[in-house]
């Protein structure tokens, strides 16, 4: 059986890249070796920039429906383990506002998370295919040829299947990254800790993300799942405890828990899954090669502090999804895949620098203070400053010279410049072709671009729309801001939407000046690709998107 796209794994980089080509009316496969759904917490905390992205997927009210807050961080002194010493926000709580509405991050299990990604992606006919391994693949110029190894019932079948691209979402042991030969340079930090979830049946309350201890000698960590009464996800490390032991049983393990902690009052039950892991920071110089790609894992891997990888894998996907639609259906050419390494890679670069410095304050603090401060997270962690300004696919002809910042950049969260996340504007009276309310997160979508005009001439705005009407029907859609103050008296002809700035919250969000010609296109990723006042410009960025 072929299709268009073979995708390699099946946890959130996997789901959320078939979820995106889906939406784009590209036919997906996705495969995963196990032959069960992979359970466990693992990586729960969504960041408000993947929470923006659900949003454009659609997932976003299933994850804020079971999505919880991040638990306060209680410390507790030892011996005796039961009295607190610290209680502090491991994150800093911001009040949502018109430009972001999602501004805190939410802890959702990976489990969940996966859940809720394979019911959206089965409402278009596909589900994951487990017990189904790659074993090789070759390219052959115009496709690739995967050979497959499906177990049923015991029984082992091979497949050769056909599709125009392969894309390895196969974790840090991917076996798409070896045979594409990539390199994988980093290295391997001193540490080691045993993680995973464990029920805890008394003793504890689900209140609080529970510490013992420090890393620098023995550490208990537990948080408790926001959707599974009494399941913790732990982390047991520290450079004085025996990890062949921790790891040789049921009864070893709940042993060094109660030693660390001191707390035999705790009734601990099941391990539902438990990993040995040892910080490793390590990244692809190339995130393809031909017509086969690697995200998330597969790409990179780091330390799991910051809470950054999980979010960073999805969004590698949905930077590949559109751009992979577009030069499958024969819009694009393929060297707009090329943008796809050009853009994420240095992203992760400085997400693995950030997380490893992150890592390394956390093993080397030394009192309460230092420890609590180490588990912090700031903003920059939220991800809403991660912004593609020196991509080559993007414009910006407002400034004065090219505006080139850091892959995290705190001022990219609002400034609604060509590479920053394109922000929401609540309260806009639609008037044609509808009268409704609406936003500009309800506006944009993940299968087309956003031409939102700000100001201009009935003759600029006819301009305008001859340079959208160049584009491939359905994939830009036209919408002419009005401001608050200045509406016109006649609905303007030819836009898809006409919008009236009710409450200021657009113009002023993207600091717009009263009376000029703003045009700003929002790609389907969320992210401003051209912000121009010369329509020719607009023209220009298209080009370099579409054939």
């Amino acid at each position: 059986m072929s299709s268009s796209v073979l995708i390699v794994g099946a946890g959130p980089t996997g789901l959320v890249l078939a979820l995106s080509l889906l939406q784009n009316g590209v036919s997906v496969r996705i495969i995963n070796k196990e032959t069960v759904y992979r359970g466990g917490e693992r990586g729960a905390g969504v960041m408000p920039r993947t929470l923006e992205l659900s949003n454009l997927l659609g997932t976003l009210p299933d994850i804020l429906k079971i999505g919880g807050p991040v638990p306060i961080r209680r410390s507790y002194e030892l011996p005796g383990g039961t009295k607190p010493l610290t209680e502090k926000e491991m994150s800093i709580h911001i009040e949502p506002t018109y430009h972001t509405p999602y501004p805190n991050p939410t802890m959702v299990g990976q489990n969940h998370l996966e859940a809720i990604l394979r019911a959206h992606a089965k409402k278009y006919g596909v589900e994951v295919e487990l017990a189904t391994e790659l074993v090789k693949f070759e390219e052959h110029g115009d496709h690739v040829v995967a050979h497959l190894l499906k177990t049923v019932d015991g029984k082992e079948t091979s497949e050769l299947v056909k599709c125009s691209y392969l894309v390895g979402a196969d974790g840090a042991h991917s076996i798409v990254r070896k045979q594409l030969g990539l390199s994988f340079n980093g290295k391997t930090i001193e540490g080691h800790a045993e993680i995973g979830d464990v029920v805890i049946k008394e003793g504890l309350s689900s209140e609080y993300w529970h510490f013992w201890g420090d890393a620098k000698t023995k550490m208990v960590s537990l948080r408790p799942s926001g959707q599974d009464p009494g399941v913790y996800s732990f982390i047991v490390t520290g450079v004085d405890l025996s990890h062949v032991t921790t790891t040789s049983g049921h009864d070893d393990f709940v042993n060094a828990i109660k030693d660390i902690t001191d707390r035999k009052d705790l009734v601990i039950g099941d391990i539902t899954w438990i990993s040995s892991f040892r910080p490793n920071v390590r990244m692809v110089d190339k995130f393809h090669v031909g017509r086969v790609f690697v995200a998330g894992d597969a790409a990179h891997c780091h330390s799991p502090t910051g809470g950054q990888g999980m979010n960073s894998s999805v969004q590698d996907s949905f930077n590949l999804g559109w751009k992979l639609a577009l030069v499958l259906k024969g819009l694009a050419p393929p060297s707009l895949l090329d943008t796809y390494d050009e853009e994420r890679l240095p992203v992760i670069d400085e997400m693995l620098n950030k997380t490893t410095r992150l890592l390394k304050q956390t093993l080397n603090s030394k009192s309460e203070k230092d420890k609590s401060e180490s588990w912090k997270r700031g903003i920059d962690l939220y991800m809403l400053g991660v912004n593609y300004r020196s991509s080559s696919l993007v414009i910006d002809d407002g400034a004065v010279e090219k505006i080139v910042a850091a892959s995290y950049n705190p001022e990219s969260a609002t400034a609604a410049r060509a590479g920053d996340r394109a922000p929401n504007a609540p309260e806009l009276e639609q008037i044609a072709p509808s009268n409704e309310e609406i936003s500009f997160f309800r506006l944009f979508g993940p299968s087309y671009h956003t031409v939102l005009v700000f100001g201009g001439s009935a003759e600029q705005h006819k301009a305008l729309l001859g340079v959208v009407k160049k584009v491939p029907k359905g994939f830009v859609k036209s919408a002419l801001v009005l401001p608050k103050d200045n509406p016109a008296g006649s609905v303007p002809e030819g836009f898809d939407v006409v919008l009236v700035d009710t409450k200021g919250y657009a113009y002023d969000g993207y600091s717009i000046p009263a009376g000029e010609l703003q045009v700003v296109a929002v790609r389907p990723d969320g992210v401003v690709g051209a912000r121009v006042t010369a329509i020719e410009n607009l023209e220009k960025y298209f080009s370099r998107i579409f054939l």
